[in-house]
């Protein structure tokens, strides 16, 4: 900014004007004026910002794709806040928002050679729940124990599902439109063998949130647990679980901590149980990646969906026709691994590193090196 001052006193008064020095600079726009950066709080919205950007040619141009864009949001906001409200006034019915954190990585503390060596990653899924007293959960993995596809994010909604009391009878999930792990026909397959197999579960839908406007409230916890984690070294993928459990005091999160063993195959399940999914009942095609609600019910063979929250409900019938009831025998579920995942040589090579060099307390030595490892040339914490 100084630079940019020195250059437009030249322009505008040549050498009639001497400059001041960058510490008078520096001390008038500090004390003097009442301006400062902002700092955005969250991401921001790339097709809002885009058009920010634009030329007034240029916006005119895509204003109705804009104006579309903010009425789904606005459509998708007030869903998430008449849901909330309602969970807030009937027991029956509960209303939650999921999301997968940024990667956690282990070992983690200020050591500087840290910066320097790959380390394992950690995926934490939270769960929140929308009406007081908004219990929260946590599931804990590592990258060899699982990915972060739809296959993890199926079965740790499922497991949520399963653990929720009896008198919940109805539930709605809201998430951002991540194709790999959120809106897909996987853990639609999921929701749909839940409704089912659930027996005090009646309807259950996911509603998704417009792209770029996707804060939800799952998200403070998030930032609770970067907060727990200052000043903190983390050695151990259970350290984790232990700064999960004190980010909240009131209330404190619910920690899961799983592995291979605890992931089903969500694809081989949908494979199974949702044998038409691309041709609704008036036999168009149905685009996955523009739903904005699904629908399900108990003892129902069909799909319900919509590409907006103001639209009526489309269906799709699973079992095609002539085929049997999706309300009749269950298929099993299937592990999704059969055991440890592993890590590139290169990446277990860094850690054996760390230990090496004493930035790793030696107790958790037997751990790094015990961990699987292959010569593949990516790592396993890609999502499917």
């Amino acid at each position: 900014m100084y630079e940019l001052y020195l250059e437009n006193c030249t322009e505008k008064f040549n050498d009639n004007y001497q400059p001041v020095s960058a510490s008078v600079y520096w001390q008038i726009f500090n004390e003097e004026f009442n301006l400062g950066f902002y700092k955005p709080k969250k991401d921001q919205c790339s097709e809002c910002s885009k058009y920010d950007l634009m030329t007034s040619t240029e916006k005119e141009d895509h204003r109705v794709e804009l104006e579309e864009h903010l009425a789904r949001n606005e459509e998708a906001q007030k869903a998430k806040a008449t849901d909330k409200q309602r969970a807030c006034e009937n027991a029956s019915f509960r209303s939650v928002t999921f999301d997968l954190q940024s990667v956690l990585q282990v070992p983690s503390s200020d050591a500087s050679l840290m910066y320097y060596k790959r380390k394992l990653c950690c995926y934490n899924f939270t769960i929140y729940e929308q009406a007081s007293p908004n219990d929260a959960h946590c599931y804990l993995w590592s990258e060899v124990d699982g990915k972060r596809g739809s296959n993890e994010i199926g079965s740790c909604l499922l497991h949520y599902l399963s653990s929720l009391p009896d008198t919940v009878e109805e539930i709605s999930m809201f998430s951002d439109t991540c194709g790999g792990q959120n809106r897909n026909q996987n853990v639609a397959a999921v929701l749909l063998y839940a409704v089912q197999s659930i027996g005090h579960l009646q309807v259950i839908e996911q509603k998704f949130l417009e792209k770029g406007h996707t804060y939800m409230e799952c998200d403070s916890m998030h930032s609770a647990i970067e907060f727990a984690r200052k000043n903190s070294s983390v050695f151990c993928v259970s350290a984790w679980k232990s700064i999960f459990e004190v980010a909240r005091r009131k209330n404190p999160y619910g920690v899961h901590q799983l592995n291979y063993k605890d992931f089903f195959d969500c694809k081989a399940l949908c494979d199974q149980l949702v044998k038409n999914r691309t041709k609704n009942e008036a036999g168009e095609t149905v685009n996955w990646l523009k739903i904005k609600v699904l629908h399900f019910e108990k003892n129902s063979r069909h799909i319900q969906y919509k590409y907006r929250y103001g639209d009526d409900f489309s269906a799709i019938n699973v079992c095609g026709r002539g085929r049997p009831s999706v309300t009749g025998n269950l298929p099993e579920l299937t592990e999704c691994y059969r055991s440890r995942l592993s890590i590139t040589l290169a990446k277990k090579n860094d850690l054996l590193a760390l230990c090496k060099s004493g930035v790793v307390p030696k107790e958790h030595h037997h751990f790094f090196k015990n961990l699987p490892s292959s010569k593949k040339d990516t790592d396993c914490d890609n999502s499917e």
